[in-house]
């Protein structure tokens, strides 16, 4: 009996083994995890374990080491896995099964106590088999983003009587009304998680107020939801709740203290909700969990005014055991107060963007364990307390955005384990030399940018770090390249920007295997580009050069950087000819070549860069025309090509293939040919330049129905510019915003204005300038432009339009109204004095407002008085002439002498002439 058990506990194995083989076939394993899974023995294999005494298989985990990492592939799982029947463990997360659904034969896997599918792709509805599974303790179906895997109703989890934990976050509930009252039946779970799972208030009945699920659960997520109001008061009295996480929700009104009367609530995070106020102050609740409370975080609300109290409050706990504290971006005003410092338990504080003001206070350098300190955005001023630089275990100092003053004394090298330094921002002054740095040997991000800094360190200073981030911009450097640089090996980025830097471009600079960021524009470098190998500067992805004195032509290595996002080299002396070799690389979005002295014609292999939003390559010496291959850049956003002398008709294919641009600028060349319809199909467009050109024809009647132009199109808020002509273009950036890695710094927006918006507000009709001067458009004026109801400049001068001005809302307002239309001569209606026909007749329009009922009025006394000055003089002039004439007998004779004396003579000249003319037509005959 005992011999024919062991043969079947023997085929048994040898069946699981064969299981996990067909399994292994299933699977795509790009990087061989399952490479062990060809011995004899399963139990040896990678990620399988074995019951020791049976042999069975009782634990499967087949995930990546890397949780930001995929594993395998595959479309669906082998139903062979129920043949490891005896299976307790069962780990597939972080493999990816291309949103097939969870394979219902999991639910007859009833020896599983643990079950993790997160971030596994899963799709569909959660199968019920899984409320099969009553041995079940862990279960998690936590997904990386939500709307894929989903639950109509909670009914199956009923089964899971043993569960413990249950992870969901990123599972779509929103119709799973049921959620809360199908858990309070779970008295034994004790870790809750539903971020992201679309929980609103209608999931928590009133009738689990006294629910013994809430009293007893230790750890529960409820973030990233749409809970609105105030919390719920099931919530209030949760006294076994450790770790509390209702954040990123629409919670509002004040936070109470009942959140935190619990004896064991650990970590508290109500961030990113839209709190006022919290009951009794910040005080309040630091004083009621003082001994408990290790980690809070009330970050992203909407406080009003100072919620941290003044110095005159006091704490009344003797020790604090907080070690986070967060009140980021939180809208707080006021001063810091000194009881911080009182927080000695305390290893991060984060404090930034917020409004506060005042100095720093000192007690801060009391917090002897801080590792981390956040003050950056806001509005702090005064010099910097000697105080923090006793902050001996600061790993993380950012002070940067504020308006402190003072200097960095060399003190700052005490702070021996800083690892990121920034002070970016403010208004500091001073010498910084070598001292300062002399005991950071730890250092790693430095960022001492836009202050009033001088840096003064010898030539032959060899820094005790070894820097990945230097941001000096605006430093005073006042020499050439500072020659200490060539230390840091390890650089990522580098920004030198604005710093009186002189002398040639430093060769050493393209060693520099790990730098992908360099920005040393607007300095006064001089020379010729180098030429780099490709190989060590492979890692390129931000080159700014721009507005220095660098001249030469522009080298092929250019072309040849792969990895390069964003060129701007505008703003130099380069001339010669752009490189026609681009297309390497793939991911560059941006290029700015403006304001050279470029010449030829423009590369036509940029055609091949697919991903090019941003192409500047305006105020050169272009010419031809454009090529056909720049269709391809079907990302293109902005197209610069003004103040050059490109030639030839505007192509049809750029309102047939740049369909994403928004921005169009080709003013100041010797196009020619009309205006082509097609422009009207770029339905984004909200800046359109083709000001002084030679093109004629009529202006496109449907440019009026440009849509971005007339709807918010999620753009940066700016006013729109619509320019033909010199007055109302917007200025190039050099630079704008896009959707790029975080290496890449969000530039300033594109012009300076604002689109109105209010709720449920969708038209952009705030279209400030319309210019289409100085070209030779004939026509008439399409009507449609009298729809821009928001423009406040119009400039149609000098072109050969004709017919009745439209009239609109805003038109009728502009200024200077003649000089819109000058130059025009066919041009009829208000505000020119040449009218059209019936509009002598026309009635003016009813107006509803008090003043201009009050202007109405003014108006009509105005033209009374002048019909009454007018009447006077004529009649002044009239008989101050005939009436003279009248009395006068001696001068009315004189006068008809005169008159009769002058009519003889004119008789006489004109005889004469004719006598002459007709003399000489008759000699003109005879010699015939």
């Amino acid at each position: 009996m005992e011999k024919s058990s062991s043969i079947v506990l023997f085929l048994l194995v040898l069946l699981e083994r064969e299981a996990l083989l067909q399994l292994k076939q299933s699977f795509n394993d790009p990087f061989n995890r399952l490479g062990s899974w060809t011995r004899y023995d399963c139990c040896l294999w990678n990620g399988v374990s074995c019951n020791q005494i049976t042999g069975r298989v009782v634990k499967l985990a087949d995930s990546p080491s890397n949780e930001y990492e995929w594993g395998e592939y595959f479309p669906y799982i082998d139903s062979c896995l129920v043949e490891l029947k005896r299976l307790e463990y069962l780990d597939l997360s972080g493999n990816y099964f291309c949103q097939s659904p969870i394979p219902e034969f999991f639910g007859s896997l009833k020896y599983l106590k643990y079950l993790n599918l997160s971030r596994t792709g899963f799709g569909g509805r959660i199968p019920a088999q899984l409320g099969n599974l009553t041995s079940l303790q862990i279960l998690d179906l936590s997904q990386y983003y939500s709307g894929v895997l989903f639950a109509d109703n909670f009914q199956w989890v009923r089964g899971l009587s043993s569960l413990k934990h249950l992870e969901m976050s990123f599972v779509s509930l929103n119709k799973a009304l049921d959620v809360m009252q199908v858990l309070n039946k779970f008295p034994s779970l004790i870790y809750l998680g539903l971020n992201s799972c679309g929980i609103r208030n209608i999931h928590f009945p009133r009738g689990i107020m006294n629910s013994t699920f809430f009293a007893r659960i230790q750890s529960l997520d409820l973030g990233n939801n749409e809970l609105r109001g105030p919390i719920p008061d099931v919530l209030h009295n949760m006294t076994a709740v450790r770790v509390l996480d209702p954040s990123k929700n629409y919670f509002n009104s004040t936070i109470p203290l009942s959140l935190v009367n619990s004896k064991s609530v650990v970590d508290l995070n109500l961030g990113w909700n839209e709190f006022e106020n919290i009951d009794g102050g910040m005080l309040s609740i630091l004083n009621k969990a003082c001994s408990l409370i290790r980690s809070l975080d009330l970050s992203g609300n909407s406080f009003l005014g100072d919620v941290l109290g003044s110095n005159k409050n006091s704490s009344r706990c003797l020790v604090y055991h907080l070690e986070y504290l967060s009140l980021t971006s939180g809208g707080i005003s006021g001063d810091l107060p000194d009881y911080l410092g009182q927080l000695k338990g305390l290893k991060e504080l984060n404090l930034a963007g917020n409004s506060f003001s005042g100095p720093i206070p000192s007690s801060l350098g009391e917090l002897s364990g801080l590792r981390r300190l956040h003050l950056e955005n806001n509005q702090l001023n005064g010099t910097i307390p000697p105080s923090l630089w006793r902050l001996s275990t600061l790993e993380y100092l950012s002070l940067s955005h504020n308006q402190l003053i003072g200097s960095i004394p060399d003190s700052l090298g005490r702070l021996v384990n800083l690892v990121e330094f920034d002070i970016a921002s403010n208004s500091l002054e001073g010498v910084i030399s070598e001292r300062t740095f002399s005991n950071l040997s730890k250092l790693k991000h430095l960022d001492i940018s836009s202050n009033h800094l001088t840096c003064n360190v010898k030539s032959d200073w060899v820094p005790p770090f070894s820097l990945d981030h230097i941001n000096m911009s605006s430093c005073r450097i006042r020499s050439e390249f500072p020659r200490w640089l060539q230390t840091q090996k390890e650089i990522s980025k580098l920004d030198m920007s604005n710093a009186s830097i002189s002398g040639g471009f430093p060769v050493w600079l393209c060693n520099m295997s790990y730098l992908s960021y360099l920005d040393l524009s607007t300095n006064q470098i001089s020379g010729n580009l180098p030429t780099c190998d490709v190989d060590n500067f492979h890692s390129l992805e931000v080159l700014r050069l721009g507005s220095n004195l660098i001249n030469g032509s522009m080298s092929s290595t250019m072309c040849n950087l792969d990895n390069l996002l964003l060129l701007d080299l505008s703003k130099n002396n380069l001339s010669g000819e752009i490189p026609d070799c681009w297309g390497w690389q793939q991911g560059l979005f941006l290029i700015n070549l403006s304001s050279n002295k470029f010449i030829g014609t423009i590369p036509s292999s940029i055609g091949n860069l697919s991903y090019l939003t941003w192409l500047h390559l305006d105020d050169s010496s272009l010419h031809g025309e454009l090529p056909l291959t720049l269709s391809d850049c079907t990302s293109l956003e902005l197209l610069d090509l003004g103040e050059n002398k490109i030639s030839g008709n505007i192509p049809s294919w750029v309102g047939e293939s740049l369909l994403l641009l928004r921005i169009l600028k080709l003013r100041n060349n010797t196009f020619s040919g009309s205006i082509p319809s097609q422009l009207c199909r770029l339905s984004k467009l909200q800046i359109l330049d083709l000001a002084l050109n030679n093109l004629s024809g009529r202006i496109p009647h449907c440019f009026g129905k440009l849509t971005g132009m007339t709807k918010d199109n999620d753009v940066p808020q700016h006013n729109i510019t619509l320019a033909f002509g010199p007055v109302a273009s917007a200025p190039s950036p050099a630079i704008i915003a896009a959707p790029t890695p975080s290496i890449v710094e969000p530039p300033p927006p594109v012009a300076p204005a604002t689109i109105a918006r209010g709720p449920g507000h969708r038209q952009l009709k705030l279209i400030e300038s319309l210019d289409f001067s100085d070209n030779q458009l004939f026509g008439a004026i399409p009507q449609s432009l009298g729809t821009l109801t928001y423009i406040n400049h119009l400039n149609l001068s000098y072109n050969d339009l004709s017919g009745r001005i439209p009239k609109g809302n805003q038109l009728q307002t502009l200024e200077k109204p003649t000089s819109i239309y000058a130059g025009n001569l066919q041009l009829r209606g208000e505000p020119l004095q040449k009218k059209c026909p019936g509009d002598g007749d026309a009635v003016q329009p009813p107006t509803s407002n008090d003043h201009e009922d009050e202007d109405h009025e003014e108006d009509k006394k105005e033209k009374i008085l002048f019909y009454f000055v007018v009447l006077a003089g004529y009649a002044t002039g009239l008989w101050g002439v005939i009436g003279t004439l009248v009395f006068k007998r001696n001068w009315r004779v004189a006068y008809f002498r005169f008159v009769e004396s002058t009519k003889d003579q004119i008789i006489v000249v004109v005889a004469v002439k004719v006598a002459r003319l007709k003399k000489r037509m008759q000699r003109t005959t005879n010699e015939e």
